[in-house]
């Protein structure tokens, strides 16, 4: 059998069980969540293994599990402002027990701390994609969004090995090339025209939203595949056997999530309200 189709197999079934919990309850989205966080921090310590740099145990994971309750029950925005002491306390935490427990290196250790509260932090926002529609449209926005990556990645498996002119990084992701990049771009921006459909957005915006998808996506990837590189592993977990755990499958959202939401915020900041 392809190990391409089965990767990707893979990855969607956890896109499913990811989407599913938006249209269960509140309380499924915490839930799968606060599993996803418990389940990529094991993967991000045993990534940092392999250079003996050792994050705190569970530091990042309350506070992300934190974030991630305040994310999905409480959609007032003024009620956030709670997570930046949260976070300022998780990272002061790292530092005070780096000190205690005399984790050599202490600033790589530290660091690699704070680098996991920014990973989970970046990947909450996908929960704060759904606060600009009420319940209903909401689960459209997030359905496209999720839909424009897979494709967008999708698309550049195919179509970015039939044209190996043109390599993007060859170092870091010696499989991504040119050819590639402009195929997930085109299609995360045809899936994005959908909101056109579902949620009234113009042409322009939903082709602004697509390219803001794609080229985060893309960059979530490869920043992800550099920390991979330089620490000489493959994958980052084996949840999937040999296809990888959940970092692989969730890189491209690390960074995108926080790009689509904030681009929306810059829409309706200008007036335009998505028409």
């Amino acid at each position: 059998m392809n190990l391409k189709f089965i990767r990707y197999t893979l990855g969607f079934i956890l896109f499913i069980i990811i989407l599913a919990s938006f249209y269960f309850s509140k309380f499924a989205v915490f839930t799968v969540s606060a599993f996803l966080i418990i389940i990529a921090m094991k993967e991000y310590r045993d990534m940092m293994k392999t250079k003996e740099i050792y994050p705190h145990k569970f530091v990042p994971e309350i506070t992300g599990i934190i974030c991630a309750y305040i994310f999905t029950f409480y959609n007032n925005i003024n009620f956030h402002y709670f997570i930046t002491p949260i976070l300022l306390m998780g990272i002061i935490l790292s530092f005070i027990l780096t000190v205690i427990k005399n984790r050599k290196p202490y600033l790589m250790t530290s660091f690699s701390t704070m680098a996991a509260f920014l990973l989970i932090f970046c990947g909450l926002y996908v929960i704060k994609l759904t606060y600009y529609f009420e319940e209903n449209y909401s689960r459209y926005l997030i359905l496209i969004y999720f839909f424009a990556v897979l494709s967008g990645d999708y698309s550049a498996s195919i179509f970015g090995p039939k044209f190996k002119k043109k390599y993007i990084a060859p170092e870091i992701s010696p499989n991504k090339t040119l050819a590639g990049c402009i195929s997930n771009l085109i299609f995360s921006c045809l899936f994005c025209l959908l909101l056109t459909q579902f949620l009234g957005f113009s042409i322009p915006i939903c082709i602004g939203f697509g390219i803001t998808i794609s080229i985060f996506a893309q960059l979530g990837d490869l920043t992800v595949s550099t920390f991979k590189r330089d620490l000489g592993i493959k994958h980052s977990g084996n949840l999937f056997l040999d296809y990888g755990g959940i970092l692989d499958r969730m890189d491209a959202f690390i960074f995108s999530a926080p790009a689509a939401y904030y681009y929306l915020f810059i829409i309706s900041l200008i007036g335009n309200k998505f028409i």
